[in-house]
């Protein structure tokens, strides 16, 4: 008997102990509407970001704008709390801090995922536990086509950048002959297929094309291959600058003079690869520090003072984001996340340091330039595609 009643005190210590870990995200999200309402006196927003392997950016530019609207203690704008955890890039952990984050009724939003097929899968958790999600990095096309309520994209979708980069090529609007590289993960496998549809509304023509798995790729067969094969441009796309910046030195290594479109906006300075690699290559950027407008001038000036040095696209993005929804707040007089979810996405413009931020019904980014960074003869531009 007393065995028993051992085994049933631990028993039960033990399911009380698991008890959050077992409650269903919809009773999460039960747990959260019911605790915003009364409560209303602090902002809380979770971070789910690869930090020691992408940087500070996003974390940098998410503390500026706290600390910048915490300060003003202007009216409606409760104080900010956020709750930053670094995910690594790994579903495995970026899943417990999604639980975590579901689990904590008092959180309104999410901001995060760098990784497009992460970002998918959390964001299931998140909107079934009716938590605002804020994608500012993943661009695949998936996370909105489920009808979600609770998920806003602040950046391009690969298809609006697939269409930018088909004209971006020497050939503008023009067919072309085209190639693709392209990373095997989520946001590759979207991009190319986005890519494909931007250049088939062209009348372009595909000469070749090669995925590549996730990793530290070996591009010596796809350069040497791509070496006899005549096309006007050829897309790379990676997650990843130390796969980018080894596929320019061997493709430009081997003679490929062919204009290399690169569908991803390097956080990288790539100084340690030689000019004549770069040449004739264009990034996309999401974000033009150089842009002229009253806020993203204040934001870096702002940025600069605090950390030394210049902000990068995911610096921006945070910033902007928490910008968005601190006046979300303040615009609907509330921390529930649907009514902040339905504001952002109705509300005609969002004017920050990114430039002008507009979302449709299904919280995706509608039409936002992008800018293309050209290397030719030994020049970097920068151009605005619009």
């Amino acid at each position: 008997m007393k065995k028993l009643l051992f085994w049933a005190v631990g028993l039960g210590a033990l399911l009380l102990l698991l008890t959050p870990q077992w409650q269903s995200p919809a009773k999460m999200g039960e747990h959260r509407f019911a605790y915003l309402e009364k409560h209303h006196d602090v902002l809380v927003v979770g971070v789910s970001w690869p930090i020691a392997e992408e940087g500070p950016g996003l974390i940098n530019g998410l503390e500026l704008a706290r600390d910048e609207l915490n300060a003003r203690r202007l009216p409606g704008h409760p104080p900010i709390r956020l709750i930053i955890r670094d995910d690594k890039n790994d579903w495995k952990i970026a899943r417990k801090i999604a639980l975590e984050f579901a689990n904590t009724p008092e959180m309104s939003a999410v901001i995060g995922y760098y990784e497009d097929g992460i970002g998918i899968r959390a964001s299931e958790i998140l909107e079934a536990s009716r938590l605002l999600h804020f994608v500012v990095n993943a661009n695949n096309r998936a996370m909105t086509s489920h009808g979600y309520k609770y998920i806003v994209r602040t950046v391009q979708a690969t298809d609006q950048i697939s269409r930018f980069l088909a004209i971006s090529s020497p050939m503008g609007r023009k067919p072309q002959k085209y190639a693709m590289v392209w990373e095997g993960d989520a946001y590759g496998q979207d991009i190319a297929y986005q890519y494909r549809i931007a250049q088939d509304a062209l009348g372009s023509e595909m000469v070749y094309q090669a995925p590549y798995p996730a990793g530290r790729p070996d591009f010596r067969v796809a350069v040497n291959q791509l070496k006899g094969i005549k096309a006007d441009v050829i897309m790379f796309s990676s997650g990843n600058d130390a796969n980018t910046a080894a596929f320019l030195r061997k493709a430009r290594a081997v003679g490929i003079t062919t204009p290399i479109l690169v569908a991803c906006d390097r956080s990288s300075d790539f100084s340690d690869i030689p000019e004549a690699a770069l040449q004739n290559t264009t990034f996309i950027r999401l974000y033009n520090v150089a842009a002229g407008t009253p806020p993203n001038r204040k934001f870096v000036s702002t940025y600069r003072a605090r950390y030394g040095y210049d902000p990068d696209t995911s610096a921006a993005q945070g910033y902007d984001a928490l910008q968005i929804l601190a006046e979300a707040v303040r615009v609907s007089g509330t921390l529930n996340p649907l009514d902040l979810a339905f504001t952002v996405r109705y509300k005609p413009v969002w004017v920050v340091a990114n430039g002008e931020y507009r979302f449709d019904s299904n919280g995706e980014l509608k039409e936002k330039p992008l800018f293309m960074e050209r290397h030719e003869g030994g020049r970097v531009l920068v151009d605005t595609v619009k």
